[in-house]
């Protein structure tokens, strides 16, 4: 069920209808229901994995809470973690092994048939396994207690706005708005259909609309010019609108439920350093790497040397999270080189507005440049077979540095939807405080956005991006 059909503005409707006639207590049981209804509706075999992952967790977490013993607790949570970290390699990791490996001992001369399997991804598997292991994690280092209402538990993991695209929600921010009555307000209800409009406009018409232009850029046979950055721009705008627009909608779908999701994006393409990046984009999965792997690897406490290795292995794991492929192991590894090198006495300042505003232009237009060529690998990642993803990584670094043979038209709408998207950065923490507005200024902004949506949305467009994911 994605948030753009219409099946799910008419899902949204009767549980929204429901909800706001019952009870704290069955306004819970409404949105797991809601939830599992919502996941199923894509493939309902999958809902017993979900459920699988949910109770093995909340089990773990309860043993945890009465265990005393510290080999104990280490087994408990590795228990979680080989459960969770199974499924999730099982299901997105086993086919790609295979078939390296394979590969590896076909180039030492030996015959290798190794077994593949056609096995479906479940969508958001790589979002609620790490929700449900950051939270047995919690409970393991003393931050929070276990959860006692196993429902509650359940709808913590499956809840339905964030359940297959994120943002990934700690346990101590989520679960106490669950166990909590609440009150949606008339700020929040106007807060909340705000973002669900600049979602919809994120998504419909920027990320949409750049969708076919980008397909066809790296599906293309030919060799590509310095136009080839036509479609390099076009692919970074395009997966800004469409991941960003589906937090914003499931941020503003949890605010007319009375529950506020974490802010996921903010900014990402007007900062002008790696980690103030990973600061500002997909907020909620780099938090979750920091604080999950690259801290107990050691983090920035034994030396410089042990530093850069934790930033590597980090991002390179990273990398490998968002898919099973040579492509997305490359651009961890690449974001890692990158870390390390803008790592100076300039990285460490963490105010990111420092400095002229002429130069703080400058940077961010030159560290978009490096964020582009990582998403050429990315991209690349998404095309399906390996020697796709290297003839078309091939092209474009040797591409790019050809002259022109034309420049092409298309640059033009490029670079309005980019204009657009990056207005929507510039104005980020304005937009958050749509409530505090003047009632004329809300009437104008709605209207404006309901008409771009009409004019230039698209909506026959496809799922969200990080649906594979």
């Amino acid at each position: 069920m994605e948030f753009h059909s219409l099946t799910f503005l008419a899902f949204l409707a009767v549980v929204l209808g429901v909800y706001h006639r019952v009870s704290h207590r069955l306004q819970n049981r409404t949105l797991l229901v809601a939830s599992y209804v919502f996941y199923g509706w894509w493939d309902c075999r999958f809902l017993l994995l979900l459920f699988a992952s949910s109770t093995a967790d909340y089990w773990i977490a309860r043993k945890l809470d009465a265990t005393g013993s510290s080999s104990g607790r280490r087994n408990l949570l590795l228990s979680s973690a080989l459960i969770n970290l199974g499924f999730l390699g099982f299901f997105k990791y086993f086919n790609f092994f295979a078939d390296s490996a394979g590969r590896l001992l076909g180039m030492f001369g030996f015959e290798a048939d190794p077994v593949t399997l056609q096995i479906v991804l479940p969508v958001g598997i790589s979002f609620y396994t790490f929700q449900s292991l950051g939270y047995t994690v919690d409970v393991y280092r003393g931050k929070i207690r276990a959860a006692r209402d196993f429902a509650d538990f359940l709808l913590y993991v499956s809840y339905f706005p964030q359940l297959v695209a994120g943002p990934i929600e700690r346990a101590e921010h989520l679960l106490p708005q669950l166990r909590q009555p609440r009150k949606v307000t008339s700020e929040a209800v106007a807060d909340g259909l705000w973002l669900i409009v600049v979602g919809y406009t994120k998504k419909l018409v920027i990320a949409d609309r750049l969708a076919p232009l980008v397909q066809h850029g790296f599906g293309s046979e030919e060799i590509p010019d310095l136009n080839a950055l036509l479609f390099v721009y076009a692919f970074a705008f395009q997966i800004y609108g469409d991941f960003s627009g589906y937090s914003d909608i499931a941020r503003g779908v949890s605010k007319l439920l009375g529950i506020d999701l974490m802010i996921n994006f903010r900014s990402p393409y007007l900062v002008a350093t790696p980690s103030a990046f990973w600061r500002h984009w997909h907020i909620s999965l780099s938090s979750w790497l920091r604080d999950y792997l690259y801290v107990p690897l050691g983090g920035n406490r034994k030396g410089k040397g042990r530093t850069l290795r934790n930033l590597m292995a980090t991002m390179t794991l990273g990398g490998l999270w968002h898919g099973a492929g040579v492509s997305f192991l490359l651009w961890g590894f690449y974001q890692g080189v990158a870390l390390v090198a803008f790592r100076s006495k300039r990285e460490g300042r963490r105010d990111d507005g420092q400095g002229h505003p002429l130069a703080r232009i400058a940077s961010a237009l030159l560290f978009f440049q490096v964020t582009c060529f990582g998403w050429v690998i990315f991209r690349c990642g998404a095309m399906g077979s390996t020697e796709l993803e290297f003839r078309t990584l091939e092209w474009y670094l040797t591409g790019i540095w050809h002259p022109p043979s034309g420049w092409s038209p298309l640059w033009w709408p490029v670079s309005l939807l980019g204009l657009l998207a990056v207005f929507f950065q510039w104005q980020c923490d304005e937009m958050e405080r749509f409530s505090a507005w003047s009632l004329r200024r809300q009437s104008v902004s709605m209207l404006l956005a309901i008409s771009l949506i009409a004019a230039l949305g698209v909506f026959d467009g496809g799922e969200f991006i990080y649906f594979q994911f």
